[in-house]
């Protein structure tokens, strides 16, 4: 799924690289989570087309967070393993 035009503007954005490399800088490049390295800033409040501009909620550190690539995963919910469908007594639980 491609991102929206104006969502790819600001991740191009000089305000968003200098954010960017704040907060991996902040954390010593370490995952937040398990402490791997940190690879991906994620933003705690999604953002969207309607608060891009909403420097509260796109730039501010407090939002966002330096997670590996498999927290960052987790936390969308990508590549979830379809094998726990089933209880451990077989009742289909989907």
């Amino acid at each position: 799924m491609s991102k929206p035009k104006e969502l790819h503007r600001f991740y191009k954005s000089k305000a968003w690289q200098l954010a960017r490399t704040i907060k991996i800088n902040a954390t010593q490049g370490k995952c937040e989570r398990c402490g791997g390295v940190g690879e991906e800033v994620h933003h705690q409040i999604r953002l969207t087309v309607l608060n891009v501009h909403e420097s509260n909620v796109s730039l501010n550190q407090d939002n966002l967070e330096l997670l590996c690539k498999e927290c960052h995963n987790k936390e969308h919910g990508r590549f979830k393993k379809k094998e726990n469908i089933f209880d451990k007594d077989g009742n289909f639980t989907g």
